[in-house]
């Protein structure tokens, strides 16, 4: 029985987050954009807790590097309020896809 939810957990899980990242790379309007790269930043940090949280409390090191990963969306939103020029907000998209791929492929595998 737990199992069965949990595969039903990481089927939505994979699916929010290929949605989201598709949208967040498709979108053309900039206010849509914006509105889905901060859902994903969010979405990033709510990995990497599900997943340091998911840990026992003597691995510390996996803890870390889960935390690690949902900081590179922290560090993203910062990068994007305080960006000036189009090609930092691409950092700032780069780096929120990346703590969400990398947050569920540290999940799930």
């Amino acid at each position: 029985m737990a199992l069965g939810i949990l595969m039903i957990l990481f089927a939505v899980m994979s699916a929010a987050s290929i949605t989201g990242l598709s949208l967040m790379f498709a979108v053309k309007n900039e206010r849509d954009r914006r509105t889905v790269f901060y859902c994903m930043a969010v979405w990033g940090m709510f990995i990497a807790a599900f997943g340091a949280m998911s840990l026992p409390a003597n691995f510390l090191a996996q803890r870390a590097s889960a935390w690690g990963i949902g900081i590179l969306s922290l560090a993203a939103v910062l990068i994007h309020i305080k960006a000036k020029d189009k090609k930092i907000y691409y950092l700032a998209y780069g780096l929120v896809a990346v703590s969400v791929i990398a947050g569920v492929y540290r999940i799930f595998f």
